[in-house]
């Protein structure tokens, strides 16, 4: 073969998009586990990830539970991050997306928390600290009821990264408007965020929820809790996959395309559960966040009284300067319910506010938002926030 041939397939070989397709093809994107049969369901896979150090079993470990368009794919956004800081994510596809099997809205809950222990299990770990966005607030919200003692026992911690709440408490304008719509469309919400992630929103986006970038299509309406919808970032491709600017742009390219070739239907029931949309819509414990906040509060008071010399449970909530889910009303619903007097011996609860960010940027900006100073402070005590 000649010189100039074998230049040409060594170039080819290092192309930006073929270095792109080597990193997305990784197998720590690519996981899956069963879930036995029960009454309640057949057998069901569930797809996860992981970020591409977890074979270092020294390091801490955080169980991301992601937000409404929740995917495997959340590893590859903080693989870099969380390898520079020093620790490890893992998270999960919730039924219906990304190659998890389909389930019932009204068990959707219930199957999360089965996914739980089966996960740590299958990844042989045996405690974790939470970090949570958007709707993965009330998946996390039953984890902390259900499954504390996963939580690592020096530093047991979560961290609430802009945690969505309910139109009732949050009085959101784009929620209310949204929770107006037709049950029927709520069942192409799916298909029209195909649309919004390869036409208008860019593939940064964690959120990826409908609820969030649909907003573009409600510019018209004036209103505080949509100061702009835009999923801006200063935190550039090449800084967040930790490579050069050809291949970080073909990793967003490709990702996009991959994430969206699978199945995503699963976000058109995640809707309807964000919104309760229908009666079947369960979202556990955290039906009412205050009493579940409360029992939560319960629980670490029976557990300090136990055992007297046990770390307390460190909650942390973290806001942007502006947030078209939630609003300020939500943002102050939510501290409102970890502040009460009563917590204060069992529950060290903190918020923060990030003035530059917005709903999204707040996890995705790693300049502006919040998620680089999450992940520094796990890896800095260990396993906790």
């Amino acid at each position: 073969m000649s010189a100039s041939k074998t230049s040409t397939i060594s170039n080819a070989l290092s192309s930006p998009r073929d270095q792109a397709i080597r990193t997305l093809c990784s197998k720590y994107f690519h996981r899956a586990l069963w879930l036995p049969e029960t009454a309640d369901h057949p057998k069901l896979r569930v797809t996860y990830s992981t970020t591409n150090n977890f074979d270092d079993a020294s390091l801490p470990v955080i169980l991301f539970i992601g937000p409404m368009f929740c995917s495997r794919w959340s590893a590859l956004d903080s693989n870099k991050l969380a390898r520079d800081c020093g620790l490890e994510l893992t998270g999960d596809a919730r039924p219906a997306m990304g190659g998890s099997t389909p389930v019932a809205i009204n068990i959707r809950m219930k199957v999360w928390l089965e996914t739980v222990p089966a996960l740590l299990q299958k990844l042989d770990i045996e405690h974790i600290s939470l970090m949570t966005h958007s709707a993965g607030a009330v998946y996390t919200l039953n984890t902390l009821l259900h499954h504390r003692t996963f939580l690592d026992p020096k530093a047991p911690s979560v961290a609430f990264l802009a945690p969505y709440v309910h139109i009732a408490a949050s009085g959101a304008t784009l929620t209310t408007l949204l929770s107006k719509l037709p049950i029927g469309m709520m069942d192409s919400w799916a298909d029209l965020n195909i649309f919004i992630n390869n036409k208008i929103m860019p593939s940064t986006s964690w959120s990826g929820g409908l609820l969030s970038s649909a907003a573009s299509l409600f510019s018209s309406t004036a209103s505080t809790d949509i100061p702009g919808t835009e999923v801006s970032t200063s935190t550039t491709p090449a800084e967040r996959y930790g490579v050069d600017e050809e291949t970080a742009k073909a990793i967003d390219n490709l990702s996009t395309k991959y994430k969206f070739a699978e199945d995503t239907n699963g976000v058109n029931d995640e809707a309807k559960l964000c919104l309760r949309k229908c009666e079947d819509a369960d979202w556990g414990e955290a039906q009412d966040y205050a009493a579940c906040i409360r029992s939560i509060a319960q629980n670490e008071r029976t557990l300090q009284q136990q055992n007297p010399g046990r770390a307390k449970l460190k909650v942390e909530a973290f806001f942007s300067g502006s947030d078209i889910m939630i609003g300020k009303r939500g943002q102050e619903y939510f501290e409102q319910c970890w502040q009460q007097d009563e917590f204060k011996e069992s529950v060290d609860f903190a918020t923060k506010t990030y003035p530059k960010a917005n709903h999204d940027s707040l996890i995705v900006d790693y300049k502006k938002g919040a998620l680089r100073d999450v992940f520094e402070k796990v890896a800095r005590s260990g396993g906790g926030v």
